[in-house]
């Protein structure tokens, strides 16, 4: 088992630098970045209750398969911190700080 966890820790440092370098292309940038609540409406506003019902009225069309998906796709984008919190803990991943796979994870995470 030692073998497997050693080879491993050799990959995850050789990839290392490729992702350190290649980060920028592959995430979007954070100005670009929107969450689902961009889209509902302002809690702090008069019309928040009568812009819920019409988005309750809205939605009342929508497939039993299309909300089976949103539901589920809700759920993951929720586990993201798990998710996080295991890759953090893969050797060779949270060895540095500073190191590409943490930022990665760290910018991954963010962006989702």
């Amino acid at each position: 088992m030692k073998f497997f966890e050693e080879k491993r820790r050799e990959v995850m440092k050789h990839i290392e630098k490729f992702m350190l370098e290649k980060m920028n292309e592959y995430l979007k940038p954070i100005d670009t970045i929107w969450q689902p609540s961009d889209f509902l409406p302002d809690a702090s506003r008069d019309t928040f209750f009568s812009e819920i019902k019409e988005l309750q009225e809205s939605a009342k069309g929508l497939s039993y398969d299309l909300v089976a998906v949103l539901i589920g796709d809700t759920i993951t984008e929720e586990a993201l911190p798990t998710y996080e919190s295991w890759l953090t803990m893969v050797e060779g991943v949270s060895d540095d700080e500073e190191g590409g796979w943490m930022k990665w994870t760290r910018h991954w995470t963010a962006e989702e």
